[in-house]
């Protein structure tokens, strides 16, 4: 990762930089007492995040009603509403990843961000939490496919001016490993986040990291 720029760092938003995961299973518990169906606990919704907002949904409602395409989509579009009402309901980074991500940036890194949740609710949170000086992109979902498709990550890197060998992609899930792998990228995934560490390791990511501040050892 040489040149004007060490190289670029592509970030995951929920389970990697901060926990969403309480503003998420607020909107899908407020979804399903609308709908009467059982509350969903942390680790259900926990096991059901990495794909969307609609895959989310599809797996928390209950599966007789997943099943009925028309009335999936109904439920899926008052999530929505829902979920617009509870997204920004974080406390902010996770201890320490504020921190690493801004020397990274001070050491001559760009940054993005890259999440499958929609894309305004991305660009406000990472908003809120860095400004556009520190993070140019951020986005979510939008008609380029879903990780771990290779379109967005490259579609970033060309923006930016990176080739995919300059990047690194840091994520907590088995679909971000996957993202990086098949964009041609530095994978490093976090084990603070929505999943297990052995699946993790499963996916043989180049890297694996505990903390934040090894993101500092990997990229010096």
């Amino acid at each position: 990762m040489e040149g004007a720029k060490k190289g670029l760092l592509i970030f995951d938003l929920d389970g990697t930089i901060a926990d969403t995961l309480y503003s998420i299973m607020e909107a899908v518990n407020m979804c399903m007492e609308h709908y009467g169906f059982p509350q969903k606990s942390y680790s259900e919704v926990r096991a059901a995040v990495g794909n969307g907002a609609k895959n989310l949904i599809m797996r928390t409602m209950p599966a007789s009603e997943a099943q009925n395409a028309e009335r999936a989509e109904e439920i899926y579009k008052y999530f929505k509403v829902c979920y617009d009402k509870t997204h920004a309901h974080i406390d902010g980074c996770y201890e320490g990843m504020k921190e690493a991500m801004l020397e990274l940036h001070a050491r001559g890194y760009a940054l993005a961000v890259l999440s499958n949740k929609p894309d305004a609710y991305v660009k406000n949170i990472i908003g809120a939490l860095f400004g556009k000086e520190i993070i140019p992109i951020a986005m979510g979902e939008t008609d380029l496919p879903k990780k771990p498709d290779p379109t967005a990550p490259l579609y970033i890197a060309k923006t930016l001016g990176f080739e995919a060998s300059e990047c690194g992609f840091v994520g907590d899930s088995e679909v971000d490993i996957r993202t990086a792998q098949n964009a041609g990228m530095t994978s490093v995934a976090v084990s603070w986040g929505f999943r297990d560490r052995e699946a993790l390791l499963f996916c043989e990511p180049d890297h694996i990291i505990d903390i934040p501040e090894k993101l500092l050892e990997i990229f010096d």
